[in-house]
Protein backbone atom coordinates (compact mmCIF):
# COMPACT_ATOMS: atom_id res chain seq x y z
CA UNK A 1 0.00 0.00 0.00
CA UNK A 2 1.06 3.40 -0.99
CA UNK A 3 -0.09 6.77 0.78
CA UNK A 4 -0.44 9.69 -1.89
CA UNK A 5 -2.22 12.62 0.26
CA UNK A 6 -3.53 12.83 3.98
CA UNK A 7 -5.68 16.05 3.50
CA UNK A 8 -6.70 17.39 7.21
CA UNK A 9 -9.50 19.82 8.02
CA UNK A 10 -10.61 20.39 12.00
CA UNK A 11 -12.43 16.70 12.79
CA UNK A 12 -12.30 15.69 8.88
CA UNK A 13 -9.18 13.62 7.08
CA UNK A 14 -9.37 12.58 3.80
CA UNK A 15 -6.52 9.41 3.20
CA UNK A 16 -5.86 8.76 -0.58
CA UNK A 17 -3.47 6.10 -1.96
CA UNK A 18 -2.90 2.80 -3.76
CA UNK A 19 -3.63 -0.96 -2.60
CA UNK A 20 -2.46 -3.90 -4.46
CA UNK A 21 -3.92 -7.26 -2.87
CA UNK A 22 -4.40 -11.20 -3.83
CA UNK A 23 -8.13 -12.56 -3.76
CA UNK A 24 -6.82 -16.11 -2.13
CA UNK A 25 -9.79 -18.18 -3.46
CA UNK A 26 -8.88 -17.60 -6.98
CA UNK A 27 -4.98 -16.21 -7.01
CA UNK A 28 -5.97 -12.74 -8.93
CA UNK A 29 -3.95 -10.15 -8.04
CA UNK A 30 -5.32 -6.24 -8.57
CA UNK A 31 -4.51 -2.99 -7.66
CA UNK A 32 -7.02 0.18 -6.79
CA UNK A 33 -6.53 3.42 -5.73
CA UNK A 34 -8.75 4.37 -3.06
CA UNK A 35 -9.81 7.55 -0.17
CA UNK A 36 -10.75 6.56 3.03
CA UNK A 37 -12.87 9.94 4.55
CA UNK A 38 -12.21 9.91 8.57
CA UNK A 39 -13.70 11.67 11.27
CA UNK A 40 -12.56 11.88 14.53
CA UNK A 41 -14.48 13.55 17.43
CA UNK A 42 -13.75 13.57 21.63
CA UNK A 43 -10.85 10.91 20.71
CA UNK A 44 -13.05 8.62 18.79
CA UNK A 45 -13.15 7.40 15.40
CA UNK A 46 -16.79 8.37 14.62
CA UNK A 47 -16.78 8.05 10.43
CA UNK A 48 -15.30 5.99 8.04
CA UNK A 49 -15.84 5.64 4.24
CA UNK A 50 -13.96 4.09 2.02
CA UNK A 51 -14.01 4.73 -1.78
CA UNK A 52 -12.67 2.11 -3.63
CA UNK A 53 -12.61 0.74 -7.51
CA UNK A 54 -15.14 -2.02 -6.87
CA UNK A 55 -14.89 -3.12 -10.17
CA UNK A 56 -11.59 -4.17 -9.87
CA UNK A 57 -12.44 -5.64 -6.63
CA UNK A 58 -15.08 -7.91 -8.75
CA UNK A 59 -13.16 -8.54 -11.25
CA UNK A 60 -10.36 -10.07 -8.91
CA UNK A 61 -13.33 -12.50 -7.57
CA UNK A 62 -14.39 -14.44 -10.72
CA UNK A 63 -13.08 -17.30 -11.35
CA UNK A 64 -11.62 -17.87 -15.62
Amino acid sequence: MSLDDILIDGTNAVVIGTSSQRVKATGKRFAMTFALRLTVEDGLLTRHHMYEDSLAVAEAFLAD
